[in-house]
């Protein structure tokens, strides 16, 4: 954890994102990039999960298994914030989940949600009006997996007997399982209910609609006699590029995020992290104020250097 009491996250590129460059980035850069974030103050590894996106998309668990002994290695946390549960039969996922956990020595935040992208389901015959209640169905099935032997689980969705993943990673009684959501009342009672922390989209809500949200979670916590305090959160999918001069960030950056989100970049929602190093800086304030316990950054191109001027020049003036 850094001195703000805050935690920060780096974002894999698992997407090619428009105008950033048409190769995808080599495993040598992975490599570099965690080392990177880690000697910038970062302690957590991020990735997120399609399968057929309107720009390509790298597999995240091999992203998250290439670099997980090195995480070991640096004392970091893996995270998938989050992948699309309803794509892939709990029995399947929970064997590579287990064995990230195991390579990540015992490391892993299991981030999962309902999917929101509905050619991913086209793609692999899963009917998009279903996927929250598969989410609601596989979440259990996923935890009754990687705690226990001879696991039987007869849902709406999901039947199955006596099936054993050995090993079952290295946490116990399991790994965490943290659910994502927009911020809805209906969501974040979801994630009281059945998640272990909630992972939020920086892309999808303001620090204000964050902090709404927050306050909705922590009652419908408490409602199950949950303690608050003791629940963590995330800030995932942060776009970032950072520069003593503003102007010259934006410049860079935001073509690449207008290309990618097929929208207009605006500042004032405090959606990304891009300007120089004060405005950034007020912006992670405006997060931290809200809440947030843990903010995962993605850069938009040069990713190296991003977080090595994070480490520099925004993380001590916090």
């Amino acid at each position: 954890m850094s001195p703000t009491g805050v935690s920060f996250g780096i974002h894999l590129p698992v997407r090619i994102l428009p105008g950033a460059g048409p190769n995808p980035p080599s495993a040598a850069l992975l490599v570099d990039t965690v080392d990177a974030a880690k000697k910038s103050g970062f302690s957590s590894v991020w990735v997120t999960d399609h399968i057929v996106y309107m720009d390509p998309w790298l597999d995240c668990m091999i992203m998250l298994a290439a670099i997980a002994g090195q995480a070991n290695d640096l004392g970091m946390t893996i995270a998938t914030g989050v992948l699309g549960l309803p794509l892939r039969h709990p029995a399947a996922i929970a064997q590579t989940l287990a064995t990230l956990d195991v390579l990540s020595g015992g490391n892993l935040i299991i981030g999962v949600g309902e999917g929101s992208t509905e050619s991913d389901f086209l793609a692999l015959g899963i009917p998009f009006q279903e996927r929250r209640k598969m989410l609601e169905d596989g979440v259990p099935a996923l935890r009754a997996l990687l705690s226990g032997e001879n696991v039987s689980h007869h849902g709406p969705y999901y039947d199955f007997d006596n099936v054993t993943v050995a090993p079952r990673g290295l946490q116990q009684p399991c790994v965490p399982i943290w659910l994502s959501s927009w911020g809805s009342p209906v969501g974040m009672r979801r994630v009281a209910r059945l998640g272990d922390g909630w992972v939020s989209s920086g892309w999808h809500s303001t620090p204000e609609e964050f902090n709404e949200a927050l306050n909705n979670l922590d009652t419908a916590l408490k409602n199950r006699g949950k303690d608050p305090g003791r629940f963590p959160n995330a800030v995932n999918t942060m776009f970032m590029y950072i520069d003593e001069d503003g102007d010259q960030a934006r410049s860079v950056a935001v073509p690449i995020i207008e290309q990618t989100i097929r929208a207009k970049f605006e500042t004032e929602g405090g959606h990304f992290l891009v300007g120089s190093y004060q405005e950034c800086q007020d912006l992670l304030r405006r997060w931290m104020a809200a809440g947030a316990k843990e903010i995962c950054l993605w850069p938009v191109t040069d990713a190296v250097t991003q977080v090595q001027r994070f480490g520099q020049f925004l993380l001590p003036g916090l």
